[in-house]
């Protein structure tokens, strides 16, 4: 059912709510399952490689926990456990973000990745522990665990958006099935809720009757203070290959 409000097509709450269920489900399934394949399945050549590089370092004990250059099953189990809650969390992050993307699909894709694989990195890397100390040579230590995170925000936008076009798979099945994906946000559950939150204060907002200039102006803060992080976060991992190396 549509509604009319001031001579323009309105969903009702009912039909916004599916609509927003719909979108959550496909950005949740694409950042589960990219967090498993480019984080876990990434990560685990990517530690394999650097372990093979760096022979010396073999047996000691990662900041992670995982014990570098030995693969076992329950080890591997962790890390797959681990990048499903980073998926999860690089999908909490694209929905918010995904109302600030504008341009052209190449540009969407390409501040998408840059952004978030940099901001990723800079909380990645660091000058104390065990990791990046003894894990040579730094460039190529650091460089992966930057190309993991680009990839990873790289291919969410590509996958979540061919999803959510008309006739994706979110907007052909029946609803129930479409619930049935949110369940992947069990390891992460109190985040549903702030989603929620958002979504509400977003649609009340856009429901009331507010001067046309004001929602641009917010948008391109947003954008400005992204733009801000993105700057501090390179600044962060520069200082932090400097010291390393």
């Amino acid at each position: 059912m549509v509604s009319v409000t001031n001579g323009q097509l309105t969903m009702t709450w009912r039909e916004s709510a599916e609509l927003a269920v719909r979108r959550l489900a496909a950005i949740t399934v694409a950042g589960t399952l990219l967090g498993l394949l480019v984080g876990g399945v990434g990560g685990r050549l990517t530690m394999m490689l650097l372990a093979v590089l760096n022979p010396r370092a073999a047996g000691v004990t990662s900041d992670d926990g995982f014990t570098i250059g030995q693969f076992t099953i329950l080890g591997t189990a962790q890390l797959l456990g681990a990048t499903w809650q980073l998926g999860l969390l690089g999908a909490f992050a694209y929905a918010l973000l995904r109302g600030l993307m504008l341009g052209p699909t190449w540009f969407r894709v390409m501040s998408m990745a840059l952004g978030s694989g940099v901001v990723v990195a800079a909380v990645i890397v660091h000058t104390g522990g065990v990791d990046f100390a003894l894990l040579q040579p730094v460039p190529l230590t650091v460089g992966f665990f930057v190309a993991i995170p680009v990839l990873y925000a790289a291919l969410l936008t590509l996958v979540a958006e061919r999803w959510l076009a008309a006739g994706g798979w979110p907007a052909r099945g029946h609803v129930k099935w479409v619930l049935v994906t949110l369940l992947l946000w069990l390891p992460l559950l109190p985040l549903l809720p702030v989603l929620a939150g958002v979504w509400l204060v977003s649609e009340w907002l856009r429901r009331r009757p507010e001067p046309p200039a004001l929602r641009p102006v917010l948008s391109w803060l947003a954008r400005a203070v992204l733009a801000v992080v993105f700057v501090l976060a390179i600044a962060d991992l520069v200082s932090d290959v400097q010291i390393l190396a």
